[in-house]
């Protein structure tokens, strides 16, 4: 709350600071050229703009990530049962080899 409560003053001063303040913006053409815009507003526009961007990549990886999770999950389910498979084999008709105990020792 504290880190919050600095930034939320510093971003205040900074607009008490520069509130006169004017900017042309060129949008690319001469047709989208807006003169005389308080820079706050500038500012704040970026910070809307930022914020909507962060939202939509957020979203995409939030979605992501949720697919590879139920991915894994899937695939963890599908060794559970074939670990069940395997514990459920018998080990009587598997025999010893003598030549391959004899060749160890």
């Amino acid at each position: 709350m504290l880190l919050i409560l600095i930034l939320v003053v510093a971003i205040t001063w900074f607009a008490m600071i520069n509130s006169g303040e004017r900017a042309t913006i060129s949008l690319g053409t001469a047709e989208l050229t807006f003169e005389n815009v308080p820079l706050v507003l500038l500012l704040f526009e970026a910070f809307v703009i930022g914020a909507v961007v962060w939202f939509f990549v957020s979203i995409f990886h939030e979605f992501t990530l949720r697919r590879r999770i139920h991915a894994l999950q899937r695939e963890n389910k599908d060794l559970q049962q074939e670990i069940a498979g395997l514990r459920s084999i018998s080990l009587d008709g598997i025999e010893s080899e003598p030549e391959v105990e004899e060749e160890l020792l």
